[in-house]
């Protein structure tokens, strides 16, 4: 039968069990905390999950406020109005209904929205919408868990050092969030104290982790958005580069493992235009709308055969490129190029592309020939296609190309009287080139004579192929920026270059930079006093090439934050599934020599005995501590039946608390208490000690069977 204070301890505990009550600090860190979860991933989000997102929170807050003046008009006590209760904000059928037509709204957007934004828009929906059903513990540990996926789901995105210090702050933040839950008691400095410990931890295993752990490719693929593409373009008309050199946005970082060639070597092939409509520049098929990857190779070195058409001479260099997301394809590195990694092909104009879109930072190495001669024999149908043009555009360019020809009767000695001209005849080099009608060459070449550096190029490609040499357009980056501290270069945006081509027989294409002409100082330094002045006055930032950025301090600041988030960059975000696969044939390497796997061996015994040697002195230092242990799972399942010690309270004080209120409880835990104290306070034999345990532990499973059969009602 029932007892009358069996049936009170139950609804106590039923009633403790399902209804939860935070503090109303802990109540306002819960909203901000999902304001900032939510705020690492707001690129990503659609605006309409962003406005509902930002009600819930206020919808939130409302009903905060809204039980805080009603418990004021009660005159509740001052501990209710420090109390946040879990109100029903909106009820269960209308969460329901919210959760259902949300999911069929993002379903119905993920062919728009991608595999992957889909998940994240499911994800943070869910995170939104939980917050209104917090009535239980276990729904404040899922919203939580839910709110440290949301700031880790945006390292997909971003993921330089520094924003992913602030995503590992957010994380401990959530996590503080539930110890100040259990333990509100304890100071400041211990909870953070605790979570490093817990961090440091579980370091290791991360870390291994991270070496081991296959890495896999991802099934989902980040979107082709068209208003996210950065960078160059596919299509090229004279203006375009000029534009995208007043940009400071980093593009791609370079690290050389041997000596980094000269600034004039640096020449960063991104896509070879070969097709001219008077206006623009493309590539060849695209705008009949082919696709312009249907020609293409493996990049590895196997391929650069005379299959080819590629001759290899000279040293190689090899270097590890970093690519900044551009949500375009194609890669950049020096002439000729190969690569061994599979994701990677080359065109049969030698530039090299990603198997896909680049929508994260991306790592690639790279093995480059210098010397190497490309295409020394020309087809037809290329040779066609590097001599087409458009001749009602540009009459009096085709009319000086007849007479340089009728001049010149070797190709290379046209080709220098075109630079020597672009040398001697007042030609300027500039970022603020006057406008031309209908992007005329002619214009350009013969009367406003000011461009950067695709007007050069573009009207030098054009001449030509009017004399009947075949030419292509290049485009890509020229040069880049040492940092001296980690030794790397940095290509920005604003070194965006535009060059030609032209194919010699038995000297295949040959690189001919007419800015080189013009302004010597572009190629062999970088951006000449000229052009950093233009620059400067264009650049409304205050953060521009000149000003800020001329001055000491914050070059060596800056030099060396940048070479902090390079070195994360290229051996964590860089680390890639072939580099993990090349280290585990190296340690099969190493472990499957005789003398090497003797080492290894006794490295693994030794190991092995220290972590032995460790736990015996562990458990000898820490010999009294299972009494101690026994002592605190006591305290812990009391406290489950409202029975819960004070801080301040000694352990003979609880005693006595426990006698008052559960006096069929008194004899156990008093018998545990008086062994915590002996083992505390008092020097015990190891046989005095024993007997304690022995003791403690019976009456410890003592005191819980009893209080299971208070549980269910039956009285002992």
């Amino acid at each position: 039968m029932m007892s009358k204070q069996a049936t009170t301890s139950r609804k106590g505990l039923s009633s403790d069990s399902t209804a939860l009550t935070l503090p109303r600090k802990l109540f306002f860190a819960l909203l901000l905390l999902q304001l900032f979860n939510v705020l690492t991933l707001v690129q990503q989000l659609h605006p309409f999950y962003l406005v509902f997102a930002l009600a819930a929170l206020v919808l939130q807050w409302l009903g905060y406020l809204k039980t805080r003046n009603h418990s004021k008009r009660a005159q509740a006590s001052l501990q209710a109005l420090t109390q946040a209760h879990s109100t029903k904000i909106l009820p269960s059928w209308l969460i329901l209904i919210l959760a259902i037509s949300g999911s069929v709204v993002i379903a119905a957007a993920g062919k728009s929205l991608g595999l992957l934004a889909s998940m994240i828009h499911l994800l943070c929906f869910a995170y939104s919408l939980k917050l209104f059903e917090i009535s239980q513990r276990k729904d404040l540990y899922q919203l939580v868990v839910l709110g440290v996926f949301v700031a880790t789901t945006s390292l997909i995105f971003i993921q330089s050092i520094y924003f992913s210090l602030l995503v590992l702050a957010l994380v401990f933040a959530n996590f503080y969030l539930l110890l100040n839950f259990f333990s509100p008691q304890r100071r400041l400095a211990s909870e953070l104290k605790l979570l490093a410990k817990l961090s440091i931890y579980s370091l290791p295993f991360a870390i291994i982790l991270f070496v081991v752990f296959p890495k896999l490719t991802p099934f989902w693929q980040v979107p082709n958005v068209k208003s996210a593409k950065v960078g160059l373009s596919d299509r090229v008309k004279i203006g375009d580069i000029a534009q995208l050199a007043l940009s400071n946005e980093l593009a791609f970082r370079v690290s050389f493992e041997n000596e980094t060639p000269s600034h004039a070597q640096l020449y960063w092939r991104a896509m070879v235009l070969d097709d001219f409509d008077g206006v623009s520049w493309q590539q060849a098929g695209q705008r009949a709308g082919q696709h312009h990857y249907n020609r293409y190779y493996g990049a590895n070195k196997e391929n650069a055969k005379p299959s080819a058409n590629v001759s290899l001479i000279g040293d190689a260099i090899d270097y590890q490129v970093i690519v900044e997301p551009s949500f375009q394809s194609w890669l950049f590195a020096l002439d000729f190029a190969t690569t061994q990694q599979g994701n990677i092909g080359q065109r049969d104009d030698f530039a090299l592309f990603y198997r896909g879109i680049i929508s994260q930072t991306t790592s690639y190495q790279v093995t480059s020939f210098l010397e190497a001669i490309l295409a020394p024999s020309l087809s037809q149908q290329s040779r066609a296609t590097n001599l087409q043009l458009v001749t009602e555009n540009n009459p009096r360019l085709l009319a000086k190309a007849k007479r340089l020809r009728q001049r010149f009767q070797n190709d290379s000695e046209l080709i220098q009287q075109v630079l020597t001209d672009f040398n001697q005849g007042r030609y300027f080099y500039t970022l603020q080139p006057p406008p031309v009608e209908n992007n005329s060459l002619d214009q350009f070449y013969f009367d406003t004579r000011a461009g950067f550096c695709e007007h050069y190029a573009s009207s030098f490609t054009y001449l030509m192929r009017a004399a009947g040499i075949p030419a292509r357009l290049v485009v890509g980056y020229l040069g880049g920026e040492l940092n001296p501290r980690a030794n790397y270069l940095s290509v920005y945006q604003r070194n965006a270059h535009a060059w030609a081509e032209v194919w010699l027989p038995n000297r295949g294409w040959q690189r001919v930079d007419p800015t080189a002409a013009v302004d010597p100082e572009r190629v062999e330094r970088g951006f000449s006093n000229n052009l950093l002045q233009e620059h400067a006055n264009l650049s409304d930032s205050f953060f521009s090439m000149q000003g800020l950025g001329s001055m000491w301090w914050y070059q060596q600041v800056r030099s060396q934050i940048d070479a902090l988030d390079y070195q994360w960059t290229r051996w964590v975000i860089g680390y890639t599934g072939q580099q993990q696969l090349q280290l585990w044939a190296k340690l099969r390497a190493v472990f499957t020599q005789r003398q090497s796997l003797g080492y290894g061996l006794f490295f693994l015994l030794t190991c092995a005995l220290l972590l032995v040697y460790f736990n015996l002195m562990q458990d000898k230092r820490h010999h009294q501590d299972k009494i101690i242990v026994i002592y605190l799972k006591t305290l812990a399942l009391l406290a489950k039946y409202s029975l819960a010690k004070e801080t301040a309270m000694t352990a003979q004080q609880f005693a006595q608390k426990v006698n008052r209120q559960r006096p069929e409880l008194s004899a156990s835990f008093q018998a545990i208490t008086d062994s915590f104290a002996a083992v505390s306070y008092q020097g015990l034999t190891n046989q005095q000690y024993a007997q304690h345990l022995k003791a403690a532990n019976r009456h410890y499973w003592r005191l819980r069977w009893r209080l299971g059969l208070t549980r269910l009602g039956i009285k002992n």
